[in-house]
């Protein structure tokens, strides 16, 4: 009787999470996943309990729970489905190495990635597969500073993307050649790419998503030299959509350290001035951990502006910050 139970509870577990998946409330996705996967893990249903397992770990990745993403990936690591799904290794290899990347381990992850690709090449006729080994080893490369040999193989993520249905999978492969393309100054191509990925992601209903695309998009416009109407466009849309969904403390801070270096390169130190001193302040009220990179931005254009200690306190706010990061 209490396996037939459990069995109930698991059907009405997967419903709600087909149902939530819709809703585009990424942190609900997760908790459903994390559900679902620990009834198929008492049940002993290992098919059923790796696949929410892996869902849980790329809503963790969205949500920014990358430390937790990483032990979900170690954890699936150690499934027996590993040795005889390759597709399913080629996923899980490539959610490890999101998660790494994200934590700044780049050589960790370009190496997971390398993995991936690699147990790619043993696997037939699944452009999906394919599609996330390509974009997960891109992106992880562009974080390296490996962004030559990420162009040298971006065509092959592009023409693989022609044949993807998933509208997400295809959205987030054009994001990642957008990123690319901008990071190796081909501005038009760019902005091509990106524009793909928006007409790709304006057809899921996940305003997180969207967020985080656009503050992403300016931030790379940014990087490149880039800071027109059409970075300002993406930097308006993702504070809307936080508007409405209430992004994390760390998201709004994020967003507003694009903001401030429009403002840079738009002329307007002042402006930038003020937006990150209060937004230093938000964040750390609401109990955001400490960004290291803000504090260094805040203090370059207090620098600029001729406020000499106020920039020296910054700059030794930053040093302290990422000190204790390593220890």
């Amino acid at each position: 009787m209490p396996h037939r139970s459990l069995e109930f509870l698991a059907a009405k577990a997967e419903a709600h999470h087909r149902r939530i998946r819709t809703s585009g409330d990424q942190q609900q996705v997760l908790e459903a996943a994390r559900a679902c996967a620990r009834i198929y893990g008492e049940l002993g249903d290992e098919a059923k309990e790796s696949d929410f397992l892996y869902d849980l770990g790329k809503s963790q990745i969205l949500t920014g729970a990358y430390a937790a993403a990483f032990q979900t990936a170690e954890n699936l690591m150690a499934f027996a489905r590993m040795q005889s799904d390759l597709v399913f290794k080629v996923q899980v290899l490539i959610l490890r190495a999101a998660a790494l990347r994200n934590q700044s381990r780049h050589e960790e992850a370009v190496e997971t990635a390398r993995r991936a690709l690699a147990v790619m090449s043993e696997v037939q006729d699944s452009d999906h597969a394919r599609a996330e080994a390509y974009q997960g080893i891109i992106a992880c490369l562009v974080e390296a500073d490996k962004a030559d040999e990420a162009w040298a193989i971006h065509s092959r993520l592009s023409d693989t993307l022609e044949h993807v249905e998933d509208t997400l999978l295809a959205g987030q492969g054009f994001w990642t050649l957008g990123n690319l393309a901008f990071a190796k100054a081909h501005v038009a191509e760019g902005f091509a790419y990106h524009q793909r990925a928006a007409d790709q992601l304006q057809q899921i209903n996940d305003i997180h998503m969207w967020a985080r695309f656009n503050n992403a998009s300016a931030d790379v416009q940014l990087q490149a030299g880039v800071a027109n109407q059409s970075t300002e466009d993406c930097i308006v849309r993702a504070q809307l959509a936080y508007d409405i969904i209430g992004g994390s403390a760390v998201e709004l801070l994020g967003l507003a350290g694009t903001r401030a270096r429009w403002y840079v390169a738009n002329g307007d130190l002042e402006e930038a001035s003020s937006l990150l001193e209060k937004a230093l302040a938000d964040a750390y009220g609401c109990g955001a951990p400490e960004d290291a990179t803000v504090h260094l931005l805040w203090s370059q254009i207090l620098d600029a502006l001729g406020y000499t200690d106020e920039a020296r306190r910054e700059r030794d706010h930053a040093a302290r910050i990422e000190k204790t990061a390593e220890h």
